[in-house]
């Protein structure tokens, strides 16, 4: 339903779209996405009492499916699998996975047409997008069960912390609103809040925390970097806001002092999770928030070392016949978990930490390679700062682009500077401070802090 009805409302008048959508949300989630997140619920009510080797059987059965669908109705894996010499008995099970060559983004832009399933009509398919925050948006294309899997795992990410039917969530992200003169929008029928922070002014902070006030959610979901512009304001002007239960937050990397401002301003704790528009790889963290339980009911995640303790995740969605991704390179770098038992019980092996997107690097000229992780420490406790953003064009020039909330002073734009430079420790690197008024947000609605035009790969 929910694919049908964007398709129909496309270039619909606002007025319509809004009240489309505040009907939609009167429907219930069985409702909205049908018999296959029923199917999928009660798949996930089950698997929580599996153990590991009963999620493996799981995996492999489902596998074996999206093999045969690939081998015999998608062409560019056609032509993959015989330039390789295999064929669907050569994939006999997860171990198996490493025959079969990983697929990129820009195979994906390349040969989208040739990776679109023959056997699955067009009316089955929902066009679906990435954000575009590291580059290009990436198009594709879901079957009519991908994303009622895929939310049937977000209604799991609540329910893991004691969330109840009826409780209120607050939804806060940098995407305009259907009604995009509107900012603030609550739906009655699903307890739902929905703030937008594409554009934040103080007044709109002001209008965003008297909506707290009044609806008071117990669950709030957000990109951390609005929950932090919103935290940091409501320390400076000595407002509070009602304590949810929990707050959780996706889509962007959680720095330690971002989380750590969030939780001392909203008094709850921060429960992150970890997932993508393609659905190949997606990991929760419980009310422990020891480590990211992986979901391997929605698709199979590999960890390919790539230095440093660090590895990418590559990720096989179990779920989308209609455009399969085999062995899908995310650019996402994690570290590994111990898989030591997890005081909730569940046996999910688990991700110790997400560190980031390769692009949200910075490469020195002496080829040393920055998280953002570290460089975002430079902006941590001045109140002159509202937003930042490092732009990286060449190996020698940065360019930081500031938005103060009044004015940059002259000791907070040198405080930047040495900070940068300190984490850095490049004497050939040029820094450009860039006082401006806004930072463009991508198509998805996000502000990256760091944007490098380079590929790590190509210098070392």
């Amino acid at each position: 339903m929910r694919g049908y009805l964007k398709h129909l409302l496309q270039g619909a008048p606002p007025s319509l779209a809004q009240w489309a959508q505040l009907g939609y949300h009167l429907l219930p989630p069985a409702w909205r996405y049908g018999k296959a997140f029923r199917d999928a619920m009660s798949l996930l009510e089950a698997s929580e009492q599996w153990d590991e080797k009963r999620l493996v059987e799981y995996q492999e059965k489902r596998l074996e499916l999206i093999i045969s669908q690939c081998y015999n109705h998608v062409p560019y894996y056609r032509q993959v699998f015989d330039e390789h010499g295999l064929t669907p008995r050569d994939i006999q099970g997860i171990g198996d996975l490493s025959k079969i060559p990983p697929l990129t983004k820009d195979t994906v832009r390349q040969r989208a047409k040739d990776l679109v399933a023959t056997n699955v009509s067009f009316v089955e398919l929902e066009a679906a997008h990435t954000s575009g925050s590291s580059g290009t948006p990436l198009h594709f294309y879901m079957d009519k069960t991908t994303r009622p899997v895929d939310r049937a795992l977000a209604l799991r990410k609540l329910l893991w912390l004691g969330y109840r039917k009826g409780d209120v969530m607050g939804f806060f992200k940098g995407l305009p609103l259907t009604n995009p003169n509107k900012f603030i929008r609550y739906f009655p029928g699903a307890r739902e809040l929905r703030i937008s922070f594409h554009n934040s002014d103080e007044g709109r902070l002001s209008d965003m925390l008297d909506a707290l006030n009044h609806y008071k959610p117990a669950f709030i979901d957000a990109w951390p970097s609005c929950l932090y512009i919103l935290a940091r304001w409501i320390e400076k002007t000595g407002r509070s806001v009602p304590p949810p239960r929990y707050i959780l937050t996706a889509s962007e990397n959680l720095y330690p002092h971002i989380k750590d401002k969030i939780e001392k301003v909203f008094k709850a704790p921060v429960i992150d999770w970890y997932g993508q528009e393609e659905s190949v790889a997606i990991a929760l963290q419980c009310a422990y928030a020891r480590g990211y339980h992986i979901q391997m009911e929605m698709g199979i995640l590999e960890l390919v070392p790539s230095g440093d303790g660090m590895a990418e995740i590559v990720g096989t969605c179990l779920h989308n016949m209609a455009m399969p991704f085999l062995r899908y390179k995310t650019g996402d770098l994690a570290i590994p978990g111990d898989n030591a038992p997890c005081p909730c019980g569940r046996k999910h092996p688990t991700l110790a930490k997400i560190v980031g997107r390769e692009a949200d690097f910075v490469l020195t000229p002496e080829r040393n390679v920055i998280s953002a992780l570290i460089l975002h420490y430079a902006f941590y406790d001045l109140p002159e700062v509202k937003e930042a953003q490092i732009v990286q064009e060449d190996l020698t020039n940065l360019t930081i682009k500031v938005v103060p909330w009044k004015r940059i002073s002259e000791a907070t734009r040198q405080a930047i500077i040495d900070g940068l430079r300190s984490r850095l420790e490049s004497p050939k690197m040029n820094l450009v401070l860039q006082e401006t008024e806004d930072i463009p947000r991508t198509k998805g609605g996000k502000r990256p802090f760091v944007i490098s035009c380079l590929k790590l790969e190509d210098y070392l």
